[in-house]
């Protein structure tokens, strides 16, 4: 049994240039799309299609703004066949001012709504002014003041000629008419005089003053009604006339608004208000030039509540509108009502009400990203609130929890006709789907947007046009084919898979930008195979110090690991180190020590909690495999340790199982292990070996030491067979195996690693149920049946 030498072809796939008929990106058309997604694109597409509540969408995406944009791209094209929803508007409430009036309108009339009515209210207080000393008005008002002056003289002239018979004259007062006495000479009597009298004297004219305003009563009166009949006059003179000029204003307005019923119900409310304020006015004259001043104050305050907040304007839309709100805080997604200070106090009014983003998507859609929603105080609440209602409340954040409520609008509620589309990763979708109630009732369309796509010559083709867009929309310089085809290759490297394409653009994207500059700098006009490998060389300098670190202490022997010779019960695994923004291989020394006993296999790391449960599985599964292998006949009695060397941070996976069965049964066997070699690969309970993770990186890292220790034509790594399409090894790895320096050996079972790492035949069961002498299953199997003897 022998395993499989993998060849030169295999260890790397490159982009053939050959498929394209282009020579620079510059030949070809600029295209926006996050390639093979044809699935999700018809998921979303239906979710935008269903007009039933509640059918909202989840997009499944990595997150990045190409995505993003993708998606809102794809939206749009549904929401310009549909048609532009109303604009909305806030109006003052005359009868309730904390409770501003919600209006809509049909697309853009809300702005000319808001306009004509300044243009009126700014033309009619402009003509109620001029009103004030116009000719035909000022002639009405003398007249009308001519005959009460005429009235009120004929009526003075008799009371006084009353008065006078009972040697008494008036006198006109602030508060009315005084009554005096009269001398002897017929002039006044003074004040002091009166003050001077005898008490006798004075009681009795006082007597004569109370008779004579008994007789005049019944004129002061008749005196009295003639003044107020004259305000009245004067009022209904004004108000007759003011009321021609609002209306001459207004029913322009009236007539075009007739449909709307709020408008209409505002207006006749506005023109109640102007003509009740305008009668507040005192008459004055023409001379009197503070009634500008007082009229100007009106006016001041006709520009709150004669005037409209309109809050959205859907006039420039071409179909229904596509929001992405990027911070999607509470009140950027509702709106805020603001307030200004005056004195000591906070106040408020229906024009400081602010629109939010689900104002703005009311008619069409919304999209968010999950992560900042949720993160959001109270907005993933508000978000299931409006969308459960159907209506948008305004109201401020954190209202019920002021121990001092301020007071604050209660603006009317906005109905709400909304499709939500959130983007997230499939860990918050699975964390929502299984821990709110709401979620799968509102969000009942999952869209999933693949991370990776099938290598092929349509998708190159695809990938080439989105570098073009890029390039064209960033002004970077174009690349070339070979450029191009090198790109397509670190998509793949990216995957990991020789029969994959990364959709993360942003990645893409970076190394473009990178190879830009590095062109720049270096004067070249093109971006070329050659500056890209240079880029990526750069991206990797830049970020591993501390691989270099690592391999420094190999070097030194401050970590021990041997690349060549042979061992019994030492063996070199590959693990990866992750630092998030780079990640590499290390390859650690595992070592088995058996003896007799029955405390089974222990996991040095289980036992000082350095191994998480997946690695603590392999250790189970591999205590399995010996015990269905070994321990038909007798049963399993052996005592043994397992130990990363070296190892002083946490472990976890089980693609090293494979490896620490191997040292194990070295131990077991004292059959020695070539040391040139390394192993990755995890094993089920059967023996089969089963694929790992990061396959490309491990074999580097192992092969980098090797080179750090010298060549010898001997090493090389163990891997599973179904890793083999994962492999886009770097190219020194694949001239080193080309110049067979290095070996990349696939196996798919136990036995196979076994003899290529020992050299020794593992050895098939014969039909007495034992194995031929000399082999490594004999001598585990001998040892074993010994100890449990």
């Amino acid at each position: 049994m022998e395993g499989q030498k993998i060849s030169r072809e295999k260890l790397r796939r490159e982009c053939s240039l050959e498929q394209f008929d282009f020579e620079t990106t510059q030949d070809l058309e600029p295209s926006f799309e996050i390639i093979g997604q044809q699935q999700a694109l018809e998921a979303i597409e239906f979710g935008l299609n269903v007009e039933q509540d509640d059918y909202n969408i989840f997009v499944v995406s990595s997150k990045g703004r190409d995505k993003i944009k993708f998606i809102i791209e794809q939206i749009k094209k549904q929401a310009r066949q549909e048609t532009e929803p109303d604009d909305w508007c806030y109006l003052y409430n005359f009868n309730d001012p904390q409770q501003p009036v919600a209006c809509n309108l049909p697309a853009g009339m809300g702005q000319q709504f808001k306009e004509e009515l300044k243009i009126a209210v700014d033309n009619m207080e402009q003509a109620i002014k001029e009103n004030l000393f116009n000719e035909e008005f000022m002639k009405k008002r003398s007249e009308l003041e001519n005959k009460h002056q005429q009235e009120v003289g004929q009526l003075l002239a008799q009371l006084e000629s009353q008065a006078e018979e009972l040697g008494f004259i008036l006198e006109k007062q602030e508060s009315g008419f005084a009554i005096i006495p009269l001398l002897d000479d017929g002039s006044p009597m003074e004040e002091e005089r009166y003050d001077n009298l005898p008490p006798e004297e004075k009681e009795k004219l006082d007597q004569e003053i109370e008779h004579v305003q008994e007789k005049l009563n019944q004129g002061l009166q008749k005196l009295s009604r003639l003044i107020e009949k004259y305000q009245q006059e004067s009022k209904k003179l004004n108000q007759r006339v003011n009321f021609q000029i609002i209306n001459s204003f207004l029913q322009p307005l009236f007539e075009k608004y007739e449909a709307y019923d709020k408008i209409i119900s505002y207006l006749k409310e506005l023109r109640k208000d102007i003509i009740k304020s305008l009668g507040q006015v005192q008459e004055v004259s023409e001379e009197e030039v503070g009634l500008f001043k007082e009229v100007e104050e009106k006016s001041w305050s006709a520009n709150l509540k004669y005037g409209v907040n309109l809050l959205v304007d859907n006039s420039e839309l071409d179909g229904a509108p596509v929001v992405f709100v990027e911070e999607p805080t509470y009140y950027k997604l509702l709106g805020r009502i603001e307030y200004e200070t005056k004195g000591n106090s906070l106040v408020t009014n229906f024009k400081k009400i602010k629109v939010g983003g689900l104002h703005q998507a009311n008619g069409g859609y919304l999209v968010l990203e999950a992560e900042e929603l949720l993160t959001n105080f109270q907005s993933w609440k508000l978000i299931k609130q409006v969308l459960k209602t159907g209506s948008l409340q305004m109201k401020n954040l954190g209202e019920e929890y002021d121990k001092v409520p301020l007071s604050s609008l209660e603006p009317e509620r906005i109905p709400l006709d909304i499709k939500v589309i959130l983007i997230g990763s499939h860990r918050i979708y699975q964390l929502l789907y299984n821990y709110d109630n709401d979620f799968s009732q509102l969000f009942k369309i999952k869209s999933v947007l693949q991370s990776e796509v099938d290598w092929t010559v349509e998708n190159n083709y695809k990938l080439a046009r989105y570098i073009s867009y890029r390039c064209q929309k960033d002004s970077l310089r174009p690349l070339n084919k070979g450029a191009v085809g090198r790109v397509i290759e670190y998509a793949a490297q990216l995957t990991g898979n020789q029969q994959k394409l990364t959709t993360n653009f942003e990645q893409l994207s970076s190394l473009l930008y990178e190879a830009d500059t590095w062109a720049n700098l270096e004067g070249e006009k093109l971006i070329t195979k050659e500056g890209v490998e240079q880029t990526l060389r750069q991206k990797k300098y830049r970020v591993n110090h501390y691989q270099k670190q690592i391999e420094e202490m190999y070097h030194k022997e401050k970590i021990l690991l041997q690349t060549k010779g042979v061992e019994v019960g030492q063996i070199n695994g590959l693990s990866i180190i992750d630092l998030g923004d780079y990640s590499f291989g290390k390859p650690t020394r595992i070592t088995a020590a058996v003896y007799q006993g029955n405390r089974g296999v222990i996991n040095i790391e289980r036992e000082t909690k350095l191994s998480g449960k997946i690695h603590n599985k392999g250790l189970m599964v591999l205590t399995a495999y010996l015990g269905q292998k070994y321990a038909q006949r007798n049963r399993l009695s052996l005592s043994a340790s397992l130990c990363f060397e070296q190892l002083y941070s946490g472990i976890d996976g089980d693609s090293a199982s494979s490896t620490e069965l191997y040292a194990l049964l070295s131990a077991l066997s004292e059959v020695p292990i070539k040391q040139s070699l390394a192993v990755t690969g995890s094993i089920n309970q059967k023996g089969k070996i089963q694929p790992v993770g990061g396959i490309t990186k491990k074999i580097e890292g192992f092969f980098r030491i090797c080179k750090l220790k010298g060549l010898t034509g001997e090493q090389g790594v163990l891997i599973p067979t179904q890793n083999i399409e994962d492999l886009m090894l770097a190219d020194e790895v694949v001239e080193a195996v080309k110049d067979e320096q290095f070996h990349i050996y696939a196996i798919s079972d136990v036995e196979e690693g076994l003899e290529i790492l020992t050299g020794v035949e593992a050895g098939n069961k014969n039909e007495a149920g034992g194995y031929p002498q000399g082999t490594i299953n004999y001598l585990v199997q001998t040892k074993l049946d010994q100890w449990a003897k």
